[in-house]
C-alpha cells in the first residue's frame, strides 16, 4: 500500500473528528492516489459493515460487484476523477456479508498547492431505498392498487422528499419529508406549479437554477444534478439538497409526469466547508494560513509581472508574545493572537491580505499599492496595537509589532521578496522594535539578516569545499567512571583559512533549514572519515548533535543507519543529542528514530534539558540514556534558589526513568563541586575540559 502523505491527514480538531464520526448516514473516508483506504469513519462502518481495522490499507474495488472489477469500473472512477476534479454517480455495491446496496457515491480528487493530485475524498450514501422508491414510482401505472397504498405508506415514512407532478408540471403528490423541507402543506402545494414550490439556487453563487423537474418534463431525460443546491423554504429556512427527477411513464411510455426526490445534505456540506476551510485557515486565528498566504503571494507576483502595478509584502512579528506565553499560559498567549488577529482584520480591505504564518508571525499584502502608500495603514495599524493594553487575570501586558516591509514589483522572485520581508522584520526588531523597516539591502537595518542570507551560501560552499572541521569537548563522569566521553563540534572555515565559531554560521543554517546539511557531513565525517581511528579508542563514546530539521526528514535515518553498517565505528559508540525543543516540537518523528537507533545499538542524550520548561510527562513514552541539563540553570545556581531547584528536580527525575544526568555549563572548580555534591552523573564545561581537534584523540 502506498505511503500516506502528510497532505491528506485529517484536521487536528477533536470536534471536527467527533462531527464526521457521528454522520452515521454518510460513509466517509480518504484514499491515496492508488485508491487504497486511509480513514474510515462510523457511518462507513455502519452501511458497509467493515470495521477501520478491517478495511483501513485495503483497495477500495472491494466494495464493488466482481463484475464491476471485472469491467474496470474502479480504475475509470479514480481516472474521471482525477480528470474532471470528482465523480459523483449512483451503482451497486458490495457490503461485507456480500449481500448488495444501491450506492450514491462522491468522489472528489485532493490537490496540493500545486495542483497535483495526492488522493481523494469519498462519500458514500445507501439509497437503496430511494432506489426501490423510483423504480416502483415510474411503473405505477402498472401496479393495483394495493401496491399504490403500499407506496403512498412507505412515503409517508421515508426521510427523502418526494413531489410528484403531471405532465405540465402541477403538483399532484407530496410527502411529508418534502413539506418539511419546503414549508408548504400538500393541501397548499396540490395544483399549482412546481416552480411555486421549489426555489432553488446554486449554493456558492446564490443564482437562481433550472427546476430539475422542469428540465426531466423538457428533455424526456432524467436528472441527476452535479452542482450545489441549496432550497429555499417558504419559511425563509435554506437547505442544502441532493436531488433527482425521473419521469412517470404509463404503460405504453406515455409521459404522465415526473417525480422530483430529494434529501437533505445540510450537515455533509457544512463538513465539506469545514475542511475546505480547515485547509486553508489558522485553526486559531481563522486568518489565512501560510499555505494560502503563499497562493496569494504567488498571484501577487503574477499579477506584478503581468500589468507592471505595484505591491508590497509585509512580515509581521508580535513583539511581547513569548512574556505572555511565558509568564501567563498558553491560553492567553492563544487569546492575544485571536485579539491581535482581530485587530488586523480592521485593516484589511478588498485589496489587503493578511495571514498567520505560525507561532507570532503575521504577514500582509497590499495589492496595487506602493511602500509610500502602504506607509499610512501600517501606521495606523502600528498605533491600533501598541495602544492595545492586553490584561490576563490582572496582569497587564503591552505588545507591539515589528514589521518588515519589501516591494513586489514585476522583477521580483517570491523566495527573494520573501527573504527581503525576513530581513526587514528583523532589522525592525533589532532597531527598537514597534516600527516599519523598509528592505534596503544597503541599509544597516537589515544587514545583520542579510549577512545571515551570504553565511548560508558561505556554509553551502563551505560543505561542498570541505572548509569544515570538528573539535571534540570531554563529558567527565562526577562517579569515577574512566570511559572516555566526547561532544562532537562543528567548526567552520572562511575562505582565507579563518575559523567561525558556531555563533556565527548555526543561527543562519536554523533560520534557513540547512542543518540537516550540517548534520550528514559531521556524521559521515565521524564514520567514514575518523571512524577506523576512533574505534582504536577503547571505550569511547562520540556525542553528535541532531537538529529538528533532520528530524523531520524522512532520509535521516536510512543515511544514519546506512553510515553505522559501512563503518569500522560500532554503533555502542555513539550517542545522538537531541534538544528538549526538536523533540517537542518532533514528538513523533523524534519517538520513531530514538526507538530505531536505540534497537540498532546508539544511546541518545536529551539536550537543553529545561529550557523549554516542558512537561516532564512525554518521558514515560520513550527512553533515553542521558538528560543534559541545560546550562543556563547550572551556571545560575549558586545565585538562584529557583535555577538550582530546578536542577535538583531535573536530576531526580531523570534518575527516576533510569537516565544518567549531564550538567552543561560547569565553568569552574566550584561549580564542579557542586554538582558531584547534587549527585549528578557526569559534567562538561571549561572545568573539565575545553573544545579541542579531535584529532587530539588519537
Amino acid at each position: 500500500m502506498a505511503t500516506v502523505p502528510d497532505t491528506l491527514l485529517a484536521p487536528d480538531d477533536k470536534k471536527f473528528h467527533l462531527l464526521v464520526d457521528a454522520v452515521e448516514d454518510y460513509a466517509m473516508y480518504l484514499m491515496d492516489l492508488d485508491g487504497f483506504v486511509m480513514t474510515w469513519n462510523c457511518g462507513a462502518q455502519h452501511i458497509k459493515g467493515y470495521t477501520s481495522e478491517e478495511i483501513i490499507g485495503q483497495h477500495f474495488s472491494r466494495f464493488f460487484p466482481q463484475e464491476d472489477v471485472d469491467l474496470g469500473i474502479p480504475r475509470r472512477i479514480l481516472a474521471q476523477a482525477i480528470a474532471e476534479g470528482h465523480f459523483r454517480g449512483e451503482g451497486w455495491r458490495v457490503r461485507k456479508d456480500g449481500s448488495r446496496f444501491w450506492a450514491s457515491v462522491v468522489l472528489s480528487a485532493l490537490r496540493d498547492s500545486y495542483g497535483k493530485p495526492i488522493g481523494y475524498a469519498k462519500i458514500t450514501r445507501d439509497l437503496t431505498d430511494r432506489k426501490r422508491q423510483e423504480e416502483a414510482l415510474r411503473s405505477s401505472e402498472r401496479a393495483l392498487q394495493e401496491e399504490k397504498d403500499r407506496l403512498q405508506v412507505t412515503l409517508l415514512s421515508i426521510a427523502d422528499g418526494v413531489i410528484s407532478t403531471d405532465a405540465a408540471g402541477i403538483v399532484n403528490m407530496m410527502n411529508p419529508a418534502a413539506e418539511a423541507m419546503t414549508g408548504w402543506r400538500f393541501d397548499e402545494a396540490r395544483g399549482r406549479k412546481i416552480d411555486d414550490i421549489l426555489n432553488l439556487t446554486d449554493s456558492q453563487s446564490g443564482q437562481a437554477i433550472t427546476n430539475p423537474l422542469r428540465y426531466c418534463l423538457a428533455t424526456n431525460q432524467a436528472v441527476y444534478r452535479l452542482e450545489e443546491a441549496t432550497l429555499n423554504a417558504k419559511d425563509g429556512v435554506c437547505r442544502d439538497i441532493q436531488d433527482s427527477a425521473s419521469l412517470i411513464r404509463s404503460a405504453d411510455g406515455e409521459v404522465l409526469g415526473a417525480v422530483f426526490i430529494f434529501q437533505d445534505v445540510s450537515r455533509i456540506r457544512a463538513i465539506q466547508r469545514e475542511v475546505a476551510f480547515s485547509a486553508t485557515h489558522d485553526s486559531l486565528t481563522l486568518l489565512p494560513n501560510r499555505k494560502s498566504f503563499l497562493e496569494a503571494l504567488a498571484a501577487a507576483l503574477d499579477n506584478s509581472k503581468a500589468t507592471q502595478m505595484p505591491s508590497v509584502l509585509c512580515f509581521l512579528d508580535l513583539d511581547g508574545f513569548k512574556i505572555v506565553n511565558d509568564t501567563a499560559g498558553h491560553a492567553a498567549g492563544d487569546v492575544l493572537l485571536r485579539t491581535v488577529a482581530d485587530i488586523l482584520r480592521r485593516h484589511v480591505g478588498e485589496s489587503v491580505t493578511a495571514a498567520r504564518l505560525g507561532g507570532d508571525e503575521f504577514a500582509m499584502i497590499f495589492h496595487g499599492y506602493t511602500i509610500e502608500q502602504a506607509q499610512v495603514p501600517l501606521a495606523m495599524l502600528l498605533e491600533d496595537v501598541c495602544t492595545f493594553d492586553y490584561r490576563w487575570e490582572e496582569r497587564l501586558f503591552r505588545v507591539s509589532f515589528s514589521i518588515g516591509v519589501a516591494g513586489i514589483t514585476a522583477d521580483s522572485e517570491l523566495g527573494s521578496v520573501m527573504k527581503q520581508a525576513d530581513v526587514a522584520c528583523y532589522a525592525a526588531k533589532q532597531a527598537g522594535r514597534n516600527r516599519v523597516s523598509v528592505y534596503e539591502i544597503e541599509s544597516g537595518e537589515g544587514a545583520e539578516r542579510h549577512r545571515q542570507i551570504e553565511v548560508v551560501a558561505d556554509m553551502r560552499e563551505a560543505v561542498a569545499k570541505n572548509r569544515l572541521s570538528l573539535f571534540v569537548q570531554k563529558i567527565a563522569s562526577l562517579r569515577g567512571k574512566r570511559t572516555p566521553q566526547h561532544e562532537v563540534l562543528l567548526r567552520m572555515h572562511d575562505r582565507n583559512g579563518g575559523m567561525i565559531m558556531p555563533a556565527q554560521f548555526i543561527p543562519a543554517a536554523e533560520r534557513y533549514d540547512q542543518m540537516g546539511e550540517l548534520d550528514r557531513w559531521v556524521i559521515e565525517k565521524v564514520f567514514r572519515g575518523y571512524g577506523e581511528q576512533l574505534s582504536q579508542i577503547r571505550g569511547l563514546q562520540i556525542n553528535i548533535n541532531v537538529s529538528a530539521n533532520s528530524l523531520n526528514d524522512p532520509r535521516f535515518l536510512p543515511f544514519l543507519l546506512d553510515m553505522m553498517d559501512r563503518s569500522a565505528l560500532r554503533p555502542s559508540a555513539l550517542t545522538l543529542e537531541i534538544t528538549e525543543t526538536s523533540l517537542i516540537n518532533n514528538l513523533f518523528a523524534a519517538s520513531g528514530i530514538i526507538e530505531k537507533v536505540r534497537a540498532a545499538g546508539c544511546k541518545v542524550a536529551l539536550d537543553d534539558f529545561g529550557a523549554g520548561l516542558c512537561s516532564f510527562s512525554y518521558l514515560r513514552n520513550f527512553k533515553v540514556d542521558f538528560i543534559k541539563i541545560e546550562g543556563s540553570f547550572i551556571r545560575n545556581m549558586r545565585r538562584s534558589s529557583v535555577d538550582l531547584a530546578i536542577v535538583k528536580s531535573i536530576n531526580n527525575i531523570a534518575h527516576e526513568v533510569r537516565s544518567q544526568t549531564i550538567a552543561e555549563f560547569v565553568e569552574d572548580r566550584a561549580l564542579l563541586d557542586m554538582t558531584r555534591k547534587l549527585d549528578i552523573d557526569f559534567a562538561q564545561g571549561y572545568a573539565v575540559g575545553r573544545p579541542e581537534p579531535i584529532e587530539t584523540l588519537f
